[in-house]
């Protein structure tokens, strides 16, 4: 299961609509988060039917005219059933179909202004106590860098208010999934004095890493937009062999040494050691 979520700055314009599908498409997701749409109200249906055709949307608009936050899923592969919605973030359940598996998503998109930020934090910290048992991830612009390092260029100014973003994170028990790609996430400006952040984050709760622990994180090339677009992959914990185990009781069935002797007198080539392990596979195989 791959699902992304971008700081797309804007989807009227047709060929940032084109940048979605193929986003999309290329990635193979069966749900993406769309941050900054910039599309009114009036305009979602029309946008969004033509945007990915048969996928299912739901939008933050009764908290923001801006159309700040769009969720939109293939209902062929996932289902998503939202639980909660502010200004900042869209909570929901999303059911992976082809495995039944019950993960929470929580797509975010934080305010500018950090007096404005704080009620997302507290929203983040109940939230958290409330999934402390369930797979949860949480992705988006959150407008705010963790620590310094988290900067290159502009301001090396840090104010107590930025502390409020790790200590949110600390208290949620909220961590970056292991990512590749870029670094920084947010590029406004170029040449040499351009400053750049990591603003756009992809975290997860402890039971999302005991759950899905083949899971990662890519933060892709901008394009478009001065965000990096996140992609997440979520794949299955691939099945091992379990071990061999020998049962006295077989000793005791009738055709036991008749299958030994089968197999101990099988016609096999090679050094000793790989005629000995070639004839117990064998034994193995009869045994079962």
């Amino acid at each position: 299961m791959n699902f992304g979520v971008w700081n797309i700055r804007g989807l009227g314009n047709p060929v940032k609509q084109a940048e979605i599908r193929n986003f999309v498409r290329s990635n193979n997701l069966c749900c993406v988060g769309i941050i900054e749409t910039k599309i009114s109200d009036a305009a979602f249906n029309s946008v969004s039917s033509v945007l990915l055709p048969g996928w299912r949307w739901v939008n933050n608009y009764n908290y923001s005219h801006k159309g700040r936050i769009w969720v939109g899923w293939n209902p062929r592969e996932v289902d998503f059933l939202v639980n909660t919605s502010s200004k900042q973030v869209i909570h929901g359940r999303l059911l992976w179909l082809i495995s039944g598996k019950v993960l929470f998503l929580s797509v975010v998109y934080a305010e500018h202004c950090f007096m404005s930020r704080r009620p997302l934090w507290e929203d983040l910290i109940h939230t958290s106590g409330i999934l402390s048992s369930t797979p949860w991830i949480v992705a988006g612009d959150f407008n705010a860098i963790r620590d310094p390092s988290d900067r290159v260029g502009g301001s090396n100014a840090w104010i107590p208010a930025f502390d409020e973003f790790k200590d949110c994170l600390t208290q949620a028990g909220l961590d970056d999934l292991r990512y590749t790609g870029y670094r920084y996430t947010w590029t406004p400006s170029s040449g040499p004095n351009r400053k750049q952040r990591k603003i756009d984050r992809v975290l997860v709760n402890g039971c999302w890493n005991s759950t899905f622990s083949y899971s990662e994180a890519s933060f892709l090339g901008p394009g478009i937009s001065d965000h990096s677009p996140m992609l997440v992959k979520v794949m299955q914990v691939p099945k091992s062999s379990k071990p061999f185990k020998f049962f006295n009781f077989w000793m005791t069935h009738p055709d036991f040494s008749s299958l030994v002797s089968e197999a101990w007198l099988s016609p096999i080539q090679g050094s000793p050691m790989f005629t000995l392990c070639a004839k117990l596979r064998l034994l193995k195989c009869k045994l079962k």
